[in-house]
């Protein structure tokens, strides 16, 4: 029996060590059958599939990525409610922020004085060198609100860099560009993120969590999103890895040229959850390269303030398509005002384009050139069935700086009047200095202003497109309007202008 057994035992065991060469045979084939087919995938020479891929494109590529080391002091609040306060910048997003400031609160019991004014945050984010003689490009939220003293950049190969200089600043694509004081860098060649396709392979390359020069890879799963981090955006989607330290950092095909610079993720956790994006390289080239030659993006500018389209406000311009943005101001003396915009004129396409949204807008005219021309195609309500169509060309003007654009005279009321008293949908206004529009001095809690969140201080130019100076012009153009809703043209203290629309009942 033992003998017999013995034998049986045997047998099994030649049986198992034949099926093991079957399966490791089978797998042979079928991992050479896999190589063999992706050879084969019409996607391009520069997308085909070896055992040594991704070794060569992180050997081509990594060296040129750089880690962006920022850091500057806490800041500490009155010993009575003692606060952490991480300035902006540093690739923080708001959670990761309110995050870390909790627990640099906690740590302040143990912490004198001294410690105080001497303590310290940094933190590590990723750029790219795009020039031998030492400029990189990284994202703007990396070095926003930090001082060029307080940034350092280190190569893979062990080169620091202490002195760097910060060359300028794109808040609207979220790039900036810096410059270091070496010769002969390891630069990644630009590539043209236009000849992408969905399903492309890519490799990101960066520092995520403090982990230097890490590489993923991963798929382009789509183009042309909108995540709404960045005014002008027209992103990447990939299902590379990237993390927080990924910002700036390099996505690359599989030549290892340079198609995107790691923006962002989107998660619920703060961590990678499958989806990343990344400025297209397109996009990052031309700033940077005028970044470098004059310290700025000489972007073009149309000089409108938009409003979103809603179904009810275009009910309210005899409006019946479902794209476009409302023009609630026009900027005097700018491109649009000199090409015949005006107020409540429905903008649906630009250079054929159709828009889509607000963001739609700023992404088809800030690309442009500051003094190029571009056709709008322009709806406007003149009383008619249907709105006039007017195609509009415009030479744009370059945009000016943010702080400029923002920048207002606030309008008060009269000196010496008093508030009218009275409900105009629930309002109490008085004329405003210089007879143009009436400040909102009241609202009535609960009331149908309130609702929409008109506020005292606020600025009423006009009212279902009547301007307006005083409480008996508001009256007058409620009471001549038949719609089932108003329209309210306001302005804020802070300059922000708004369309408010109040229900009539």
């Amino acid at each position: 029996m033992t003998n017999k057994s013995n034998n049986i035992s045997s047998r099994r065991q030649e049986g198992l060590e034949g099926h093991k060469g079957v399966v490791s045979n089978f797998r042979a084939v079928a991992f050479a059958a896999v190589l063999a087919l992706a050879a084969a995938l019409p996607v391009g020479a520069e997308q085909q599939i070896t055992r040594s891929t991704f070794r060569d494109v992180a050997k081509k590529a990594s060296p040129g990525v750089v880690n962006i080391k920022v850091k500057s002091n806490i800041q500490f609040g009155g010993k009575a409610g003692r606060k952490a306060s991480i300035p902006p910048g540093f690739g923080l997003d708001d959670e990761m922020r309110d995050y870390l400031e909790r627990l640099f609160e906690q740590q302040m019991p143990n912490l004198t004085p001294n410690d105080e004014d001497a303590f310290r945050y940094s933190r590590s984010a990723s750029g790219v060198i795009v020039r031998p003689d030492g400029y990189v490009v990284t994202s703007n939220h990396v070095v926003s609100g930090v001082n060029a003293d307080d940034i350092e950049v280190a190569l893979p190969d062990g080169r620091s860099f202490d002195k760097v200089q910060l060359i300028g600043t794109d808040d609207l694509t979220d790039l900036a560009v810096l410059k270091v004081d070496g010769k002969d860098l390891p630069a990644v060649t630009w590539g043209d993120s236009d000849k992408l396709e969905v399903g492309d392979f890519v490799v990101a390359i960066g520092n995520p969590l403090e982990f230097n020069n890490s590489v993923s890879e991963g798929i382009v799963s789509a183009k042309h999103r909108v995540i709404k981090k960045a005014p002008i955006e027209d992103l990447i989607q990939t299902t590379a890895a990237i993390n927080p330290g990924n910002s700036g950092g390099a996505l690359v095909n599989l030549d290892g040229e340079l198609i995107g610079i790691n923006m962002a993720i989107a998660t619920s956790t703060g961590l990678w959850s499958g989806l990343s994006f990344a400025i297209p390289s397109k996009t990052a080239r031309e700033v940077t390269d005028q970044v470098i030659e004059r310290g700025r993006v000489a972007r073009g500018y149309l000089g409108i303030e938009m409003e979103r389209l809603t179904n009810s406000l275009a009910k309210q311009l005899n409006y019946d398509k479902n794209y476009g943005i409302i023009v609630k101001n026009v900027r005097p003396d700018s491109a649009a005002e000199k090409a015949g915009i005006q107020r409540y004129d429905v903008i649906a396409k630009v250079n054929g384009k159709e828009i889509k949204d607000i963001y739609d807008m700023h992404r088809n005219v800030g690309v442009q050139a500051a003094g190029s021309e571009v056709e709008l195609l322009v709806y406007r309500d003149e009383g008619s069935k249907e709105p006039a169509e007017k195609k509009v060309i415009v030479k744009l003007d370059e945009r000016p700086p943010q702080e400029q654009i923002e920048k207002r005279s606030p309008d008060g009321p009269m000196p010496g009047k008093k508030p009218s008293s009275g409900d105009l949908l629930g309002l109490s206004v008085s004329p405003a200095k210089g007879g143009k529009g009436v400040v909102v001095d009241e609202v009535e809690p609960g009331s149908r202003a309130a609702i929409m969140d008109i506020q005292k201080g606020d600025l009423i130019l006009q009212v279902n497109k009547q301007d307006v100076g005083s409480r008996e012009d508001v009256q007058k153009a409620l009471k001549s309007h038949t719609t089932d809703s108003h329209l309210l043209y306001i302005e804020r203290k802070d300059g922000a202008s708004r369309l408010v629309e109040i229900t009539a009942k």
